[in-house]
C-alpha cells in the first residue's frame, strides 16, 4: 500500500510536461467554453468585467477569439477589460492568433486594436508585422490605424522604421504627428533630426510641444536657434523649450530669451565648440535639482494656489459641493482671509489670480458638484470688462445642496462629480463620450492648462473609482497634452490628486486641512 501510494506521488510531482500541459489546456478550454455559455447572460457591468478577467489564466488562441467579440461591445469598461487581458497573453500560439491575419485584416477597428494591445504586452513579434501591414496597407490605412502604429513604434523602439515615422509625421491627423514624433524622441532616432526640427512650424501646438520635446531628446544642436527664437512666443511651450534647450546645452536660463541669445551667440561662435556628452548631462541635470530645491525657480508667470504657469490658455476647474461649506481646521494657515470657509478661500485665491491676468491670457471658469456649470462656452480674454464680469461669477459662487448656489436643493446636487467637471474642462460629453463644440478630431483644442480644485473624493458620475477616471484622462489627454495642476483643501487624502497632476505634467498643492 505504501509502495503504491508512494508511485502515485512520484507520477504527481514528475509527471511528463505533455501531461500537464494537456492538463492545462483542457482548462483553459473549458474556461472558455464556460465564458462564452454565459456572458450574454450577465447584464450588469461589474459580473461581465469580472468573467472577462477570469480569462487572464486561459492563455490559448481559443480565448482571444471569444475575446474578438468583447471587443466590440457597447460598454466601453467592458471593452478594456478584454483589451486588458489580450494584453497579457504570453503563449507563442496565442500571440500568434493576434498577429495571423494583421496584413490582411479588413477591419480597421480590430486591426487597431490588435495592434494596441500586442504593443502594450510588449510582444516584439509585432514589429515584422507592421512593417508588412505598411508595405501592403499604406493608402488605406485609418487614422486609428497610423496612430496606433507610431505608438507601438514608440513602446517597442523604432529602429529599422524611420522611413515609416517620417511618413507619418507628414500625416493630415495632428494625433498621428504627434504620435509619430514622440516615438522619434522615445527611439532617439538622430537621423531624422533635422525634419523633427521643421516640425516647430506646425499648425496645431500640440504637435509643436512634441517636437519640442523630441529635440530635446536627440540633443540636436541645430535646434538650439530655432528653439531661442521660438522662446520669443508666448504661451506653456515656453516651459517645453526652456527643458529641451536643457537638454541639449545642459545650461539652464529657464525661459529668459535674453541670457540664451546672448550666451549661445557667444559661444556656438568658439572654435572646437561642442553640445555636451550624455554624462555631463546628467551631472548638470542633478545640480540642477538640488539648486531648484534650495532656491526655486525664477521668472514672472501667473500663478494660482501658489502653482506658476507661463501658459496663457488657462481654466479653472472649482469643486462647490456641500463640503465646500465646511470650515478649515488648521487655521493658523489661513488667517489672511477673511474666512474659515474652504469655498470663501478658493474664491479668494481665484479672485486675485483672475485680477492679475493680462489681455494676451485667455481664461474660462468652471463650477462643479453633482452637474457642472461653465461661466462661459469658450475662453476669454484677460479684459477688464471679462476679468470683472468673472469676479462677480466667483463672488456668485456658494456650495450645492446646501440651500444655497445656482441649485440650492439640499437633494443630492451637493455631491462631487470629478469625471463629469475633467470632462468639461476636455470638452466632452462623459455621458456620450463625444466633443460638445464641434472641434473635430483633427482640430486641436487651444486650451493647455487647467487649474482643478477639490476637497473630496468623487461621489457621483459615470465614474467614481479613481482608477476608472485616471485611465480615461490618459487615454483623451495622451494627444490632447494639457498639463493638469491640481489643488486640495481640508480633510481630503490627496492621492488621488497627486497622480491626477503627475500622469498629467501638472503640480499637486495641498492648501491645508
Amino acid at each position: 500500500m505504501i509502495r503504491l501510494l508512494l508511485v502515485c506521488l512520484c507520477f504527481l510531482f514528475f509527471a511528463p510536461a505533455s501531461f500537464v500541459s494537456a492538463q492545462s489546456r483542457e482548462q483553459q478550454l473549458d474556461a472558455v467554453k464556460e465564458f462564452k455559455r454565459f456572458f450574454r447572460k450577465w447584464k450588469g457591468t461589474a459580473e461581465r468585467v469580472e468573467a472577462i478577467l477570469d480569462l487572464k489564466r486561459a492563455d490559448c488562441p481559443e480565448a482571444v477569439d471569444a475575446l474578438v467579440k468583447v471587443l466590440r461591445h457597447k460598454d466601453l469598461e467592458v471593452r478594456e477589460a478584454a483589451r486588458k487581458v489580450l494584453a497579457g497573453y504570453r503563449a507563442p500560439a496565442t500571440v500568434e492568433r493576434m498577429l495571423g491575419g494583421l496584413v490582411d485584416m479588413k477591419d480597421a477597428e480590430l486591426r487597431s486594436t490588435f495592434i494596441e494591445v500586442l504593443s502594450r504586452g510588449g510582444q516584439q513579434k509585432l514589429k515584422k508585422v507592421l512593417k508588412e501591414v505598411w508595405e501592403k496597407n499604406r493608402k488605406s490605412l485609418s487614422l486609428k490605424e497610423k496612430y496606433e502604429i507610431a505608438r507601438a513604434l514608440k513602446r517597442l523602439g523604432g529602429e529599422g522604421f524611420e522611413e515609416i515615422l517620417l511618413a507619418l509625421t507628414k500625416d493630415k491627423a495632428f494625433e498621428v504627428r504627434l504620435a509619430a514624433l514622440d516615438a522619434i524622441g522615445k527611439s532617439r532616432l538622430k537621423k531624422l533630426s533635422k525634419e523633427v526640427l521643421a516640425m516647430l512650424d506646425d499648425p496645431v501646438w500640440q504637435v509643436q510641444q512634441a517636437a519640442i520635446q523630441a529635440l530635446g531628446s536627440l540633443r540636436f544642436q541645430d535646434a538650439v536657434a530655432p528653439l531661442i527664437e521660438k522662446l520669443k512666443d508666448p504661451g506653456r511651450l515656453k516651459i517645453d523649450i526652456a527643458e529641451a534647450l536643457f537638454r541639449i546645452t545642459a545650461w539652464d536660463f529657464g525661459t529668459d530669451y535674453a541670457s540664451w541669445k546672448k550666451t549661445w551667440d557667444r559661444l556656438s561662435k568658439l572654435d572646437g565648440f561642442r553640445i555636451p556628452t550624455d554624462a555631463e548631462l546628467a551631472k548638470a541635470a542633478k545640480n540642477r535639482e538640488k539648486y531648484d530645491k534650495r532656491y526655486g525657480k525664477g521668472g514672472k508667470k501667473n500663478t494660482f494656489a501658489g502653482i506658476p504657469t507661463t501658459s496663457t490658455r488657462v481654466l479653472f476647474v472649482i469643486d462647490v459641493s456641500a463640503s465646500m461649506d465646511d470650515l478649515v481646521v488648521d487655521r493658523s494657515k489661513f488667517k489672511g482671509y477673511g474666512s474659515f470657509r474652504k469655498l470663501d478661500i478658493v474664491k479668494a485665491e481665484l479672485a486675485k489670480t483672475v485680477k492679475s491676468l493680462g489681455p494676451n491670457t485667455w481664461f474660462n471658469i468652471i463650477a462643479f458638484a453633482s452637474k457642472v456649470k461653465k461661466w462661459k462656452k469658450f475662453l476669454v480674454p484677460g479684459t477688464v470688462s471679462y476679468k470683472a464680469s468673472a469676479l462677480s461669477f466667483i463672488k456668485s459662487l456658494e456650495p450645492l445642496g446646501t440651500g444655497r448656489g445656482y441649485n440650492s436643493a439640499a437633494d443630492g446636487s451637493g455631491k462631487t462629480n470629478t469625471f463629469a467637471a475633467l470632462m468639461a474642462a476636455f470638452d466632452l460629453d462623459p455621458a456620450k463620450g463625444v466633443v460638445l463644440t464641434g472641434n473635430s478630431k483633427k482640430k486641436a483644442l487651444k486650451l493647455d492648462t487647467i487649474y482643478f480644485l477639490t476637497d473630496g473624493r468623487p461621489s457621483i458620475g459615470k465614474y467614481v473609482d479613481i482608477e476608472d477616471i485616471l485611465r480615461e484622462v490618459h487615454k483623451i489627454n495622451e494627444t490632447r497634452r494639457i498639463v493638469i495642476h491640481c489643488i486640495s483643501i481640508g480633510d481630503f487624502e490627496g492621492s488621488f490628486l497627486k497622480r491626477l497632476a503627475q500622469e498629467n505634467g501638472g503640480v499637486f498643492v495641498d492648501l491645508g486641512h
